[in-house]
């Protein structure tokens, strides 16, 4: 077949098949190695955004429920600490800014928030074989909700014990002053007082959690008002944390109650900070973002969590790199593709169709045209016949 006298394959030669040479077969397999190692940096990504327990308590209390709820936390400048009576009244209020926004929990139904605050110090601790000075955390409110570690022995203790005197251990210091970690019920001395030991714990181990805790001798918990006796505070302040988890009628809404509430802290929204639009985010300001303006000293979680932000920012940036080279060529073979087959539908399977249409057209002409002279000839016959007869009755 001939179109205005030029052979196809020679007047085309975008349709014959490419040879792959060695430089081309190069470029793919790096293209397949880009792509392997994009699809690593994928996972390493949801891995690194999922593994810190502290920025996932709304999720866990959320569970399988309609509501949605939100986790944001107000981080206080230091010499601007907050007191106990402060979360009281943040506290008092917190019904009335949910029934202004027509959210009421139902009766027999889990509450719409929770909370917790957080002090830090430094204590002398004395145990059966030895003492230490470590950093303390005084506590209060559902903290263990929102930093569920993980228990070696014992339990946790709450905000509306009777008694404040009991403490938890992390296992640095639980090894370093008796050797064990099964300690629950045995006492240690503070500051000339005994506190009974509810539980050991571990501290976080991923790679974040580990840095921004460095290299720590031990550490431990106790009630925030413990801690201010201890350290000669009266409980108006020393609060340099506090965290909330909320029913989230509109985003942002649990971020706005700890702004609006408490004014000049530095607060963050823990929900959905790891999420792909936020690590954009993080990476369009990565600059601007490492500037402090505020004296705030950071809790090693919240520390933890920013370095978090950064490396998910670094895997977002590697991720796009690797995968350009691979998307690259797919793009260029898809568009190729679609050019091969557009001159592929119009130079060859397009007339080809064209003539076979028009074959079947002349053929459906043809049988038509058969069918008739068909009719013509009947109709002649016929027309033969009755004049036949008309001279036979003549000639009678």
């Amino acid at each position: 077949m001939k179109l205005t006298g030029i052979k196809l394959r020679r007047g085309l030669p975008a349709l014959r098949r490419p040879k792959l040479s060695r430089g081309r077969l190069i470029l793919l397999c790096a293209a397949a190695a880009l792509a392997i190692a994009c699809a690593a940096l994928g996972f390493a990504y949801s891995g690194t955004a999922g593994e810190l327990l502290s920025q996932q308590a709304a999720e866990r209390y959320q569970g399988e429920a309609e509501q949605r709820f939100a986790q944001a936390s107000a981080f206080f400048p230091l010499g601007s600490e907050k007191g106990i009576s402060d979360i009281y009244t943040f506290r008092s209020a917190m019904d009335g800014k949910l029934l202004d926004v027509s959210l009421e929990a139902a009766e027999g139904a889990p509450p719409l928030w929770f909370d917790a605050y957080s002090g830090s110090g430094e204590l002398a601790v004395t145990g059966n074989k030895g003492s230490a000075t470590v950093p303390a955390l005084g506590l209060g409110g559902q903290w263990f909700s929102f930093h569920p570690l993980e228990l070696r022995s014992g339990g946790y203790f709450t905000e509306d014990e009777l008694m404040h005197d009991r403490v938890i251990l992390d296992e640095k210091l639980a090894w370093q002053l008796f050797g064990s970690y099964d300690l629950a019920g045995l006492t240690v001395t503070i500051g000339g007082k005994p506190f009974v030991i509810a539980g050991v714990v571990a501290l976080e181990e991923d790679g974040a959690s580990s840095k921004a805790l460095g290299e720590q001798v031990g550490r431990i918990f106790l009630h925030f008002d413990a801690l201010q006796q201890l350290t000669g505070g009266d409980g108006s302040s020393g609060i340099d944390c506090y965290e909330l988890v909320c029913a989230e009628p509109i985003s942002g809404f649990t971020l706005g109650l700890l702004t609006e509430s408490f004014q000049g802290a530095e607060t963050v929204q823990n929900s959905g900070r790891f999420r792909l639009a936020a690590t954009l985010g993080t990476l369009r300001h990565f600059g601007s973002r490492s500037m402090q303006t505020a004296g705030v000293a950071l809790p090693y979680w919240e520390n933890a969590a920013r370095l978090v932000e950064n490396d998910l920012a670094f895997l977002l940036l590697a991720i796009v790199l690797t995968a350009l080279l691979p998307l690259g060529l797919l793009v260029f073979n898809a568009v190729r593709l679609v050019r091969r087959g557009w001159l592929a539908l119009r130079w060859e399977v397009g007339p080809r169709l064209w003539e076979r249409a028009a074959d079947r057209v002349r053929a459906k002409q043809q049988i038509a045209l058969k069918k008739r002279q068909k009719r013509i000839e009947s109709r002649w016959l016929k027309e033969d016949e009755a004049e036949e007869k008309d001279r036979e009755e003549v000639m009678k």
